[in-house]
């Protein structure tokens, strides 16, 4: 209970102070700094399962806390998320058009893989904790452009139950699963580097989770995408 409380709390206060700031750049860094420590700690004893699920549950607080930072602060989000802006026209476009990159599996694949690519990276070389700024630089703007649809869509209602696609919700699954796998990773290697031997396995079942979500991120999308955006539209207005 205590991690959970620490963890809403933290939500709550970095959210807030990268509004006062309003230095972009600092967001995704206080945002991350909330969970790493945590995160950190059951990887380097090997509670790979809690390190999952704490991740997975400050995602969804870290989610809340941007929505409705952005609905009650709208144009100060717009200056401190990163990519808010650019990313909510791009989705608007997409919705009213059907054109763009949600939407077409040869623009968002390699854009996909090479996101994948640079996480994995980050995770092994600092033990996730960059890539989990990473992470939460994406994450970010996803909220934002959910708030702004469930703002200016004649269904309100309908727009915040669509507006965080499935695939999405996957993908995030996906990086989660990958970082505590390639920190553990991390950790084994500054072992070796340090002569030392490895106390523990690499845990390639995280690793192999993380794939997996990330593949069905990929297949789902390239089958939903078309049909979420008739959804959306509709929803839209």
């Amino acid at each position: 209970m205590m991690i959970v409380i620490f963890l809403a709390i933290g939500v709550i206060l970095s959210t807030s102070a990268s509004f006062v700031f309003g230095i972009p750049w600092l967001m995704p860094i206080f945002g991350a700094a909330v969970p790493y420590p945590i995160f950190f700690l059951q990887v380097h004893r090997q509670q790979y399962k809690s390190a999952f699920w704490w991740m997975l549950l400050w995602g969804v607080l870290q989610s809340i806390a941007v929505i409705v930072a952005t609905a009650i602060a709208p144009e100060t989000a717009a200056k401190v998320i990163l990519r808010g802006q650019s990313y909510t026209t791009e989705m608007f476009h997409w919705i009213r058009t059907g054109e763009g990159m949600e939407g077409t599996i040869s623009l968002f694949l390699p854009d996909h893989l090479l996101q994948y690519g640079i996480f994995c990276i980050l995770c092994v070389v600092t033990l996730s904790s960059a890539a989990l700024i990473f992470g939460t630089w994406m994450l970010n703007y996803m909220n934002f452009y959910v708030a702004e649809l469930v703002k200016i869509s004649v269904k309100p209602w309908l727009a915040a139950i669509l507006g965080w696609y499935p695939w999405s919700i996957l993908r995030i699954i996906g990086f989660i699963a990958t970082g505590v796998a390639l920190a553990a990773l991390g950790l084994n290697l500054l072992t070796r580097i340090r002569g030392e031997v490895p106390k523990s396995p690499f845990p390639k079942t995280y690793m192999l989770i993380g794939i997996g979500f990330v593949i069905a991120d990929i297949v789902v999308k390239a089958v939903l995408a078309p049909i979420w955006q008739k959804l959306l539209l509709s929803a839209l207005g």
